[in-house]
């Protein structure tokens, strides 16, 4: 037994594995078909997944440092120092949706692992 046989998906993988398991999702939100489970897959399709999360992490970080900005230093501060935020939050919005989408991709990946293993098993 291999270790893509061993694999078990844990909760956030589940949860991973329920939104690309619907082709609705695929097709609406992904704009790809949806492939077999066996198949593993590029970062091409989940290029979707970065780009909704990254509007919704730069929404999210911005609300929230210009809020403590405005709190600390009012609207004064928030001016001067809002090239400094603007790159802030761009940034780490970028390492936030790079994260959700490799989690997205490995967890495709993963199982398509244990499935071909399966399948090679199941022919040996």
């Amino acid at each position: 037994m291999n270790r893509a046989q061993n694999w078990s998906p844990n909760s956030l993988e589940k949860k991973c594995l329920q939104h690309l398991d619907s082709s609705e999702n695929w097709t609406r939100y992904l704009k790809h078909e949806r492939p077999p489970s066996s198949e593993p897959q590029s970062w091409r399709p989940f290029r979707r997944i970065y780009l909704i999360n990254i509007v919704q992490f730069v929404a999210v970080l911005a609300l929230m440092f210009g809020t403590l900005e405005i709190g600390f230093a009012g609207f004064a501060g928030l001016r001067e120092d809002l090239p400094f935020l603007i790159g802030l939050v761009a940034v780490i919005a970028m390492l936030f949706a790079g994260y959700v989408t490799h989690l997205y991709r490995r967890s495709w990946n993963r199982r398509a692992a244990r499935i071909n293993a399966e399948l090679a098993e199941g022919y040996a």
